[in-house]
């Protein structure tokens, strides 16, 4: 009789345990499969993408790739002595219509001031006609040299922003044309988080929820707020044919992949460079308030540190 109780003490205390254990493994997936989380998340920053406004040889390149840059710092020149040049032509020409200009002025008031008792009308109205002439010459040769001043000033090429160069792929002596990107500028304290969420994740996520970050290889923990969420993303499933007839691609329904969602989501605190854009971090949305970590449990830390490896 003692042998029976015995065994069945022993098959309670080892059912008590499985179920235990399986609540624990349910409750855990669970949390990590529904609760608003992903390890897909980039961070970004507002890049400004270089180009000169004018073509030309790059007689100076003064920036480093990856170095900090103020704003209105120079970070190269095109060609200057060319479009010097080209400034003191315009200037020359807007000299001679100046010069011009003021000769038919002084020879339409002389033929006016005569009259027709000594010269004919049509004389007196060519002279005038002349004047205007003149005049509108002179317009548009201030309009180009006025351009050409603007050539010649932006063939300094200076920082929009603060923040750091990079992808500096141009060197002295070469060639530059005009549009091209030359380099990128990644503005300083500008830096945010995409966090791409799965949709069934979406229901939890609200803008002013507080989110926790965690650099991928990182102990590093960190906060933000949510900002906003994407209102839509592309449908791949939308195309037309030859006919205009809609595309629909064939979908398996017991296998449906989540679409991912951008969400996007303010930095508490600028991290420099530390982090440069496109590098991979996890975000976990905590909601209203930021979670305690000394109140997490041993097991949702190991869930939290494990989210790192999927």
């Amino acid at each position: 009789m003692k042998t029976v109780v015995t065994k069945i003490i022993r098959i309670a205390i080892t059912l008590v345990l499985v179920l235990i254990a399986t609540i624990a493994i349910f409750r855990a997936w669970v949390f990590y499969t529904e609760s608003p989380w992903t390890r897909d998340a980039k961070f970004t920053a507002d890049v400004v993408a270089i180009a000169p406004d004018v073509s030309g040889l790059l007689t100076d390149v003064r920036v480093t790739d990856n170095q900090l840059v103020q704003q209105g710092q120079v970070l190269f020149v095109v060609d200057q002595p060319r479009y010097q040049q080209a400034l003191d032509e315009a200037q020359a020409e807007v000299d001679y219509y100046q010069a011009l200009l003021a000769e038919k002025r002084r020879e339409a008031g002389r033929r006016v001031k005569l009259g027709t008792d000594a010269l004919s009308q049509e004389s007196i109205d060519q002279a005038s006609n002349d004047s205007i002439t003149a005049s509108h010459q002179l317009a548009k040769a201030i309009a180009a040299r006025d351009l050409a001043k603007i050539d010649l000033d932006r063939t300094t090429v200076r920082a929009p922003a603060e923040g750091w160069i990079t992808n500096l792929n141009v060197h002295t002596g070469e060639f530059i044309t005009r549009g091209t990107v030359s380099v990128a500028l990644v503005k300083r304290n500008s830096f945010y988080l995409l966090a791409y969420m799965e949709e069934t994740k979406l229901e939890r996520v609200r803008p002013g929820y507080r989110a926790e970050i965690t650099p991928l290889g990182s102990n590093v923990v960190f906060y933000g707020t949510v900002d906003s969420i994407a209102a839509g993303v592309t449908n791949t499933n939308r195309a037309s044919d030859s006919k205009g007839l809609a595309t629909v691609d064939s979908n398996l329904e017991w296998v449906r992949l989540a679409q991912r969602v951008p969400v996007k989501i303010r930095l508490d605190e600028q991290q420099g460079d530390l982090y440069p854009t496109g590098t991979t971090a996890t975000v976990v949305i905590t909601g209203s308030k930021d979670l305690h970590h000394a109140k997490i449990s041993p097991m949702m830390e190991l869930i939290r540190r494990l989210r790192e490896f999927g």
